[in-house]
């Protein structure tokens, strides 16, 4: 489309030629003629000067670029919007397979696309333009928002409550029992998981996520958290609102977590704590205790990051340290351990 047509759609200011023909977005260093860029910083500033035929970025960098640009006060975010624009989001044409098994008291909004052997169960009821892909199954008394997106292989339990605007990508389980055994006579006795969980409006599950029921009340997660893939939130947890958790973090049972926190790949924290907003988990890092707002953490156990870089930076010198120390006590006649 054309500069002008983009900006439109965007609602950006244009600055240049609005006649640049545009043909789809691109990263900088595979931009050329025909593509938009964004470049939201100085580092990349240079790439105003090159043969992109056009760019969204800020008025600042604005003033020095030599190709067209829509001017944003945040770059990377109408860049997404572009995206959108030119590679707009798979979803497949309303209506229902004939092979789907949908409960004869099931409710379901207007403009749903179910796809083949999606099973949905007595009592569910799914608010307006679902997407509901092949092989999902959504058991009993589910209650489900507008514009709902479940993808293949995706699993929502019993009495689970999911608000409006929320994706489910594949193979992810929302709303499985909970971990909870109990020794009794030389064995385990299992601990019913008789409570629900409830994601709020604008989540988004990872694939293979997993959820749990919480084993009494709910497993909360609030507006705008986002899980990546292979993520599992223990039984009882509270996720304050666009929280974010990266590949393979795990969350114990019973933690509270406030808003906008960031964990890092691997990173896992233990049952019952109690984590601030704002609050930043390098990946790996194991949290074993309470943390107040806006710290940053690393290491196991999890630490101020400043203390876990000083730590990970003599990690590496110990074999040299542990050799002097040898010779030294070698010297002064004192036998090492």
């Amino acid at each position: 489309m054309k500069l002008n047509e983009l900006a439109a759609k965007l609602g950006l200011e244009l600055r240049g030629d609005g006649g640049a023909e545009i043909f789809a977005p691109a990263p900088i260093e595979a931009a050329g003629p025909g593509m938009i860029i964004f470049v939201a910083g100085e580092k990349y500033a240079a790439a105003l000067q090159s043969s992109v035929s056009a760019a969204i970025t800020t008025v600042e960098l604005a003033a020095r670029a030599k190709c067209p640009t829509l001017i944003s006060a945040n770059p990377y975010a109408d860049f997404a919007r572009a995206l959108e624009i030119f590679f707009p989001p798979y979803r497949p044409a309303p209506g229902i397979d004939r092979t789907a098994d949908i409960a004869s008291d099931a409710k379901i909004g207007e403009n749903a696309s179910i796809g083949a052997y999606a099973v949905i169960g007595t009592g569910v009821r799914i608010g307006r333009d679902a997407v509901i892909h092949p092989h999902v199954t959504i058991y009993p008394n589910v209650s489900i928002g507008d514009r709902f997106t479940a993808h293949s292989h995706a699993s929502i339990r019993e009495g689970s409550n999911i608000g409006n605007h929320v994706t489910v990508l594949n193979g992810a389980v929302i709303g499985a029992d909970g971990f909870g055994f109990v020794e009794q006579a030389g064995g385990l006795v299992k601990i019913p998981q008789v409570g629900s969980v409830t994601l709020e409006d604008d989540v988004e599950i990872g694939a293979h996520s997993t959820v749990d029921r919480a084993m009494m009340g709910a497993t909360i997660l609030r507006r705008g958290v986002k899980l990546d893939n292979q993520v599992h939130i223990g039984h009882g947890c509270e996720i304050g609102e666009f929280s974010r958790f990266a590949a393979q973090v795990g969350i114990a049972g019973s933690v509270k977590i406030g808003k906008w926190c960031q964990f890092g790949g691997q990173s896992g924290c233990a049952d019952h704590a109690k984590i601030g907003d704002r609050v930043m988990v390098a990946a790996k890092a194991g949290i074993h205790n309470d943390l107040d707002d806006d710290v940053v953490v690393g290491g196991i156990p999890a630490v101020h990051i400043r203390q876990w870089r000083r730590y990970s930076a003599v990690i590496t010198r110990l074999p040299e340290v542990i050799r002097r120390m040898r010779a030294l006590e070698r010297q002064v006649g004192v036998e090492g351990e």
